[in-house]
């Protein structure tokens, strides 16, 4: 009796190799060739599954943004408030072996989104996504008392994912920043920092009241 194949299973596998290769490697390093070799199988079985290279890096990018939603989703259902919402944001940063891949993997179809209408319309979907999360985190720890009710959840999320994206790509640039990135987020300084200057900005407003 033949064997029966799960082809979503071992695409999935496939793009896993080629995530850990992304994260030793790089993008670059990257082959057919190389995934073929690190998974155990023949070329000829990887392009049965990928057309070719840039087929396979989409793969990979598709993979990526798999794993970052199954994060987010099981971080939304067994965290609350702040702690849900550092470990949303600090899921796309490249503080380990994982995270240095999606990063990267994410970064090199940034710039190739920009020129492609087709790919654009994809990445954009993951980064709609990711917001989601994030607000959605937001609004959680408002609803706590962990952050102030007022705040623009929207607003704090475009602010909060822009600097976790610009702090990613300053990693993946300079390897001084990678290190303290990976030594201390800055994430929940951040964080913090949002709270206070809402409570210090909620203070000077309660003092004009007063005054006037």
């Amino acid at each position: 009796m033949p064997k029966i194949v799960d082809h979503e299973e071992r695409r999935r596998q496939i793009c896993d190799v080629l995530l850990d290769l992304v994260a030793e490697v790089g993008v670059p390093g990257a082959t057919i060739r190389e995934v073929a070799a690190r998974s155990g199988r023949s070329v000829g079985v990887i392009g049965h599954y990928f057309h070719n290279r840039h087929d396979l890096l989409l793969g990979g990018l598709r993979r990526a943004a798999e794993i970052l939603a199954e994060h987010n989703s099981r971080i939304i259902t067994t965290l609350h408030g702040l702690q849900a919402l550092e470990q949303i944001l600090e899921g796309s940063i490249p503080l380990d072996k994982r995270r240095l891949a999606l990063s990267r993997m994410f970064f090199f179809f940034y710039i190739e989104a920009m020129n492609d209408d087709v790919l654009r319309q994809e990445v954009e979907s993951y980064l709609l996504g990711w917001r989601k999360s994030v607000a959605r985190a937001i609004h959680q720890a408002q609803d706590i008392g962990d952050l102030p009710s007022g705040l623009d959840a929207k607003q704090i999320c475009a602010d909060l994912v822009g600097l976790a994206d610009g702090l990613s790509m300053h990693a993946l640039l300079d390897a001084g920043i990678m290190l303290r990135l990976r030594e201390q987020s800055p994430v929940r300084f951040w964080i913090r920092r949002l709270i206070n200057k809402s409570a210090s900005d909620e203070l000077y407003s309660a003092g004009l009241n007063v005054a006037s």
